[in-house]
């Protein structure tokens, strides 16, 4: 396994995942009294979210977490020997599942934690959601454009 690339998967991963806890923590400390949202401007707000579902609060009602977090677990893994086994000649593809790692990561600590992902960033077109979730679309945007990328 090259190196240097096994250095940017982790940086990346360890960068994710701090980023996000911090992110949580300033948000839980500053929204921790009801609204529990603050407006930044028309279409975007911090709105502090306790999602015990999947993406988009999507099953938030049933208990799921068990198996939620097994699940989360289970993909870190297969990311991970999928990184030691295909992805070590390619920085794009260390970044790409490092940021994916680090978010599964981010949410996963949450629901360990207290049982819940907290999501803050608010569009108003789109479901509550927080940095992890960021890195978790980009880490496979990225995987995609890499794959779109050598297709051509």
């Amino acid at each position: 396994m090259e190196g240097k690339n096994l250095t940017v998967f982790y940086s990346v991963a360890l960068f994710s995942i701090i980023l996000d806890q911090v992110s949580k923590y300033w948000m839980c400390r500053l929204l921790r009294e009801p609204p529990f949202s603050f407006n930044i401007f028309r279409y975007f707000s911090l709105t502090l979210v306790q999602n015990k579902g999947i993406c988009f609060g999507m099953l938030n009602t049933a208990d799921i977490r068990i198996h939620v977090i097994g699940a989360s677990i289970i993909i870190a893994v297969i990311i991970f020997i999928y990184f030691c086994r295909f992805a070590v000649n390619s920085r794009l593809m260390s970044v790409a599942l490092g940021l994916t790692e680090g978010g599964i990561a981010g949410n996963l600590i949450d629901r360990v934690r207290i049982g819940s992902v907290i999501d803050f960033i608010n569009l108003h077109v789109w479901p509550v959601f927080n940095l992890a979730d960021m890195c978790i679309v980009s880490g496979i945007g990225l995987i995609f454009l890499k794959q779109i990328k050598n297709k051509s």
